[in-house]
């Protein structure tokens, strides 16, 4: 466990399932590095890797990252089961996904949390999470773009009734995420996070 860990000031958990992916997670670990907030724990659930991943992940342990960064390892069950473990472990008032081969921009963080921070106190509750469009390498979005910069929706709105698709990233809170977990009999299958 990292030293720098002070469970009651982790704002937010950043989860990443991996399984076999030491060659892709070194992108997900530098973007991290650069990100403009710091209020956050990497929560790494790694589904059964033969390819070296706890090493690797001991070794930026061990260069003591400017972030809290744990690894709880699992056996090889699918990601959907990683998913539901890592909110076991979670310290995060908000939940982020970020797959094993993707990274953030640097202020990524920054935004989302800036989003959940405008929405006003006495409404936040009736919110699960906020999210936005990715883009690729050059900065082009991925997907069509929402109908407006900020607006209230719900998932089968933006998908179906307004056909907006594309790759979204976003933050969840926690405990909605707790109340509502992937089924667990579902084994090595996969069970898409629209679920």
């Amino acid at each position: 466990m990292n030293s720098r860990l002070n469970h009651a000031n982790v704002r937010v958990t950043v989860f990443t399932a991996t399984y076999n992916r030491a060659h892709t997670l070194g992108r997900v670990y530098a973007s991290l590095q650069q990100q403009s907030f710091r209020d956050f724990e990497w929560l790494i659930v790694d589904d059964g890797s033969t390819d070296g991943t706890c090493d690797l992940v001991r070794q930026w342990q061990a260069a003591n990252p400017a972030f809290p960064l744990r690894y709880v390892p699992q056996d090889n069950a699918g990601k959907h089961i990683a998913h539901n473990h890592a909110l076991e472990h979670a310290y995060g008032e908000y939940f982020a996904i970020l797959d094993s081969d993707d990274w953030y921009a640097p202020d990524a963080l920054r935004i989302l949390v800036e989003s959940w921070d405008s929405i006003p106190e006495a409404q936040r509750a009736s919110f699960a999470n906020v999210e936005g469009l990715c883009a690729d390498h050059a900065g082009r979005l991925i997907g069509t773009p929402f109908p407006e910069d900020v607006f209230d929706s719900d998932a089968f709105s933006i998908r179906w009734q307004r056909k907006s698709m594309g790759d979204t990233r976003g933050m969840y809170r926690t405990r909605v995420l707790r109340e509502f977990p992937f089924p667990n009999n579902f084994h090595r299958g996969l069970v898409t996070e629209s679920l």
